[in-house]
């Protein structure tokens, strides 16, 4: 006879389980490292096996760029793999909340290192501004809310920028067919990327100085070099320094590895 499973204490060792992957992190990382479990409700629904794959995988997924991020000389945000402030049906890649980048689990296929990237640039910036530049960054910050942070001409530039990495390759991790299935983006929004990519690429660092500033350290921390009067705005709203570079060898090397975890889940 079979012994039937005890759902609860299932629950409990997966928490637990959670809890011990979380140490394991914050040890290689050096940075805080936070697991909230799946509620129960989802781990009724599609079993504790898949939750627990789906995020024992993000987070391997994850360690391995914050571990390539940290080879480079960047500092490290905490980090928070959580369900309930990234739910899986949610458009969002990611966030960053005071000292913590946060992502959902149950999304892996969609994490682009890049996307990770722009998190650690979200980190990064909000470091500058409230530590290293003072008043004087937060009057600039203040200033932004006043005129445009890019003006029209800047903004045309930014295109161009964006435009040539496209063309270079630097967007190559990008998988909108799986966002698109996932119902992320409409197939409106898919035609469109396909029909003008730069226009599509460069609607988010549009829309606020903090958006601008991620979006370009996500590129810059991989080699790309923007046009003069781009890299003036950045710097001049104390855009992190950008240290040693990630190769491109080194990001299709975790394209490879998110390749290799989805299969798992």
């Amino acid at each position: 006879m079979i012994k039937p499973v005890n759902f609860s204490s299932e629950y409990k060792s997966f928490r637990k389980m959670l809890k011990a992957k979380a140490a394991e992190l914050h040890n290689e990382l050096g940075s805080k490292v936070d697991i909230n479990p799946t509620s129960k409700k989802l781990c009724r629904k599609n079993g504790i096996k898949t939750e627990t794959a789906n995020i024992v995988n993000t987070a391997d997924y994850l360690k391995a760029v914050y571990k390539l991020i940290k080879s480079k000389g960047y500092k490290l945000p905490g980090v928070c793999i959580d369900e309930s402030i990234i739910p899986r049906e949610s458009r969002l890649g990611g966030i960053q909340q005071g000292n913590w980048n946060i992502f959902g689990p149950g999304k892996l296929d969609i994490y682009t290192p890049s996307i990770i990237i722009h998190e650690e640039g979200h980190f990064l910036h909000t470091k500058n501004m409230w530590y290293n530049q003072g008043l004087y960054a937060m009057f600039n910050s203040f200033r932004s809310i006043f005129r445009p942070f890019l003006n029209k001409k800047e903004k045309e530039i930014f295109l161009k920028d964006i435009k040539r990495a496209y063309n270079e390759g630097y967007f190559s991790d990008m998988q909108l067919d799986k966002c698109l299935k996932k119902g992320y983006i409409s197939k409106e929004i898919l035609d469109e990327f396909n029909k003008k990519p730069e226009t599509f690429i460069s609607k988010n660092a549009f829309t606020s100085v903090e958006e601008f500033i991620a979006e370009y350290f996500a590129l810059a921390a991989q080699g790309f070099k923007f046009f003069q009067e781009i890299t003036k705005r950045y710097k001049f709203f104390h855009g992190p320094d950008i240290k040693n570079i990630i190769t491109k060898s080194e990001i299709n090397n975790l394209i490879a590895l998110r390749k290799e975890l989805e299969r798992r889940v």
